[in-house]
């Protein structure tokens, strides 16, 4: 019997995350450990390194992708976002072949399974919760060796009823699984696209907290599963022969048992793989003796879940790790103290009459900006099965494509679900709870908000703490100035927004703080234009000489400009301003503090026509060199 699975596109231009399909590779596996032919289609990178092959023909160049192989089965995995390709894909291949049997799984399917049987008759099965022995079991099936009545956690007709026996945690232990089947794909594929030569490692499942909007305790059941340690070592090294030089362990809590995580610290460190990795974690957890352990073992970074900011979005999530930001920074810095720099997610909440809440989670975040750390702002996702999801159950679900169109890196097949039209409730990335109008105004803010804390984070840091300044009111001005941002190309959209921004910005009454800020970030912006550099003839005692002028800014501060990054107002107390040249160095920016006599030097090399020669002095010509403001042709 011979079965292809399908991973479905996503992504589009961002890479960063990019990686082979591990789920389907895992299932795969165990499958082929059973005696089936696999074949494995990721759509995913195919769609990343050729945009052309998402686009307009997708559909047949897809459904040609996975007929090649000419199955019996054909499997389709989704997390939620591509669960319409999915549906249509399986839709045309049984439109070309009705003798191949058409299954979906992962977490977003299996969370929908009945509907999915009650609405799409093309559908033959779904499974539900974890695949690896319901797949099994299902394949045995269809070759007659066991009967559909034994069958766990695969949903399926009978009659007019829809059947489905779920199991949690059906694997006695996670050491049950065999290494992921990375023959199925071409590695040197996701190697080239992602620099990183990233890979995923499964080394447990399931988390040990019950987040009400997280999709975990309902897919993999309370609590966790975890590999033994000296086992997670092995297969880590495994992986670096493979050609992986980072690793992402993608269970959803990495110290759900702290002694579990300290014992795979510590196998990672004895073997010495040279690997480095990241992980989930959450707040209570990252202490000084996890952190030394991550820190030692290769941990680079850490995606921690803060989520929950505002009294009333604790409560409605049942998460309540945020204590404030004084208590939050100090988890953070001991983090990047060890170079582990965090990657903090959160859950913004929409904006009411006052929109305290929302600039309370919007100014909490742009702090952890300020201090180093990477950040999402999320917007609510209500995944299926999910608490919060249930609870909202009531609300009508509306039908909109805003989320994948604005706020993920998506190819065009993504932006519209036609079957969410019909059913939004069972599509979360193509619903809202909120009024249209509503969620369209947040969306769009929520867009802005992380291009300026890309951009900004130092100017909007000295607005909140020296003017007050509402955060959600700035964004809410500027995305009414931009007008319709989906109207604007995706690669486009930010540099639109950073300049409505500059406009709109200075027009504002702003202290000495902050307008010292906005100098130097809009210096640093300005220099990250591709503009060409211009010929410059230089007369010394040396002679003429034509160079070109380098990519360089001048500007005033108050402070050195390492004092703009400690989070906390300028100290300005009637200091006088100094000059700075900023200079582009390759993707960096090098400071350097000018001296009064050289200043006038640099704005006439600034001002300088092709046609225009400069007399300086010999002296500061090699000076000039050296900084980076002139450039040896």
């Amino acid at each position: 019997m011979r079965v292809t699975l399908v991973q479905p596109p996503s992504g589009l231009y961002e890479t960063g995350d990019l990686a082979p399909p591990l789920g389907l590779l895992t299932v795969a596996a165990f499958l082929e450990e059973a005696g089936f032919d696999l074949s494995l289609v990721d759509m995913n990178v195919r769609g990343i390194t050729d945009h052309g092959w998402v686009q307009d023909n997708f559909y047949e160049n897809a459904l040609a992708a996975i007929l090649v192989s000419n199955p019996d089965v054909v499997g389709f995995t989704s997390m939620a976002l591509e669960s319409h390709v999915c549906l249509e894909l399986a839709r045309l291949v049984k439109a070309s072949d009705s003798a191949i049997t058409t299954v979906l799984g992962g977490p977003h399917f299996s969370a929908i399974a009945s509907h999915l049987l009650e609405l799409y008759p093309w559908i033959d099965f779904v499974i539900a919760g974890e695949g690896e022995r319901a797949a099994v079991g299902l394949l045995h099936y269809l070759q007659g060796k066991q009967g559909i009545a034994g069958l766990s956690n695969v949903a399926h007709r009978r009659g007019r009823d829809i059947v489905l026996n779920r199991e949690l945690k059906p694997l006695r232990t996670m050491n049950e699984l065999p290494f992921p089947a990375y023959h199925l794909v071409d590695l040197s594929h996701y190697f080239e696209a992602n620099p990183m030569r990233l890979l995923d490692y499964e080394h447990g499942r399931g988390c040990v907290f019950r987040c009400s909007f997280c999709y975990s305790p309902a897919h993999w059941g309370q609590g966790e599963q975890i590999k033994h340690a000296d086992r997670i070592a092995a297969e880590t090294g495994r992986l670096k022969d493979l050609g992986a030089r980072h690793l992402f362990f993608v269970q959803d809590n990495f110290p759900n048992s702290m002694p579990a995580a300290l014992s795979i610290c510590d196998a990672l460190i004895e073997a010495r793989s040279g690997l480095t990795w990241n992980c989930y974690a959450t707040l209570p957890q990252l202490k000084p003796n996890l952190l030394d352990r991550l820190a030692r073992s290769g941990c680079t970074s850490v995606f921690v879940g803060v989520d929950a900011v505002s009294a009333r979005s604790k409560s409605a999530f049942a998460k309540h790790f945020f204590k404030g930001w004084n208590g939050l920074s100090e988890k953070l810095q001991a983090c990047l103290d060890r170079d582990i720099v965090p990657t903090c997610a959160f859950m913004i909440d929409p904006p009411n009459s006052d929109c305290a809440d929302t600039d309370a989670a919007l100014t909490v975040a742009l702090y952890a900006r300020t201090v180093g750390c990477g950040i999402r702002l999320n917007t609510l996702t209500l995944y299926n099965q999910s608490a919060t999801s249930d609870e909202l159950s009531r609300s009508e679900r509306t039908y909109t494509n805003l989320k994948p169109l604005l706020l993920l890196d998506t190819p065009n097949i993504m932006h519209d679900n036609r079957f969410a039209q019909k059913h939004p409730a069972l599509f979360p990335f193509h619903n809202t709870h909120l009024r249209l109008g509503e969620y369209r105004k947040f969306v769009v803010g929520m867009h802005i908000a992380y291009t300026l804390f890309t951009s900004f984070y130092r100017t909007l840091a000295q607005y909140v703490m020296m003017e007050g300044g509402s955060l959600w009111r700035l964004l809410e001005h500027i995305g009414e100035k931009i007008g319709d941002l989906s109207a604007i190309h995706p690669l486009v959209r930010r540099a639109v927004e950073r300049e409505v921004f500059l406009q709109e910005f200075a027009k504002l009454r702003l202290s000495r703080e902050t307008l010292s800020a906005l100098e130097l970030e809009t210096a640093e912006y300005n220099l990250g234009r591709n503009e060409a550099s211009r010929p410059v003839t230089v007369q010394s005692g040396a002679g003429s000489k034509t160079y070109r002028s380098g990519r360089f800014e001048l500007i005033r501060l108050v402070e050195e400009p390492g004092a703009y990054d400690r989070l906390g107002p300028l100290k300005i107390n009637g200091s006088e301003d100094k000059s700075y040249l900023l200079v582009r160095n390759g993707h960096q920016i090098d400071y350097f503090k000018i001296r009064k006599e050289i200043l006038p030097t640099l704005n006439k090399i600034k001002r300088a026509q092709e046609t225009e020669s400069l007399q300086i002095p010999t002296a500061w010509v090699s000076e000039l060199v050296q900084s980076g403001a002139l450039e040896l042709m």
